[in-house]
């Protein structure tokens, strides 16, 4: 799957995006569902920006893996079913990337 954005005046595709150090920790934070997100916490829980979370969120959601739900003046961020397959990969690969890590000398 490759699907073209604009983030920051480049093409980007979806590979790019979600393969970022901080983009992925958004993105997989968001499959904790013991808490509510919204940009704020995310940007917190991810050691990142507002801004920089919002305009991937903007990205997330244009590419159908996260829904936003306003809830009062906050807006409540969710994992579609979608984002959801994606992250249980993502997760599933970080899981088996770091068992595999070589011992550092």
């Amino acid at each position: 799957m490759f699907l073209r954005s604009n983030l920051n005046n480049k093409t980007v595709g979806l590979k790019e995006l979600i393969f970022r150090k901080k983009p992925l920790c958004i993105f997989l934070q968001l499959k904790d569902t013991s808490k509510e997100w919204y940009a704020s916490n995310l940007a917190s829980a991810c050691n990142t920006t507002y801004v920089h979370t919002v305009k991937l969120l903007k990205e997330l959601r244009k590419s159908e893996l996260i829904t936003v739900e306003p809830k009062g003046r906050m807006k409540k961020i969710k994992l579609t079913d979608k984002g959801l397959q994606l992250a249980t990969s993502l997760s599933e690969l970080m899981q088996k990337l770091e068992e595999e890590k070589p011992p550092q000398k």
